[in-house]
């Protein structure tokens, strides 16, 4: 939550008082990406630490994280010197997928359960004990 909070901050700042303002073709996509692939990446942990790994739960994420993402665009259609861009929402949602995924991926326990261990999809001193 504090990570999508901090995006919503700083995609409220007008773009003309920030430093991010660059000649670099394409940097304003690339920052879009990396913001949403680690908003991405904490959500697909958080689930997978959870035992959360159905394609339900998957799409589910995957939904919030583009009706959040296109929210954070449309905002900025009535902020001034910001505008609402189709291309940035698609760099958020190619961030937000890779970062789910990858998040999901890494997050789960993939090895063979010890003798007695209940099977949580978390790693056994992931919890403290």
């Amino acid at each position: 939550m504090v990570w999508a909070a901090l995006i919503l901050v700083a995609t409220t700042i007008p773009l003309a008082d920030t430093a991010l303002r660059t000649s670099i073709p394409w940097a304003d996509k690339a920052v879009h990406l990396v913001l949403y692939l680690v908003l991405g990446g904490l959500v697909g942990a958080a689930l997978s630490a959870g035992g959360h790994t159905s394609a339900g739960a998957w799409a589910a994420a995957l939904l919030g994280l583009l009706v959040f993402a296109a929210m954070d665009e449309a905002h900025q259609h009535w902020l001034p010197h910001r505008v609402a861009s189709v291309s940035d929402w698609i760099a958020d949602v190619v961030g937000a997928t890779v970062g789910l995924a990858a998040g999901m991926l890494l997050g789960t326990d993939t090895r063979p359960p010890r003798a007695g261990e209940e099977r949580t999809g978390r790693h056994p001193d992931s919890h403290g004990g």
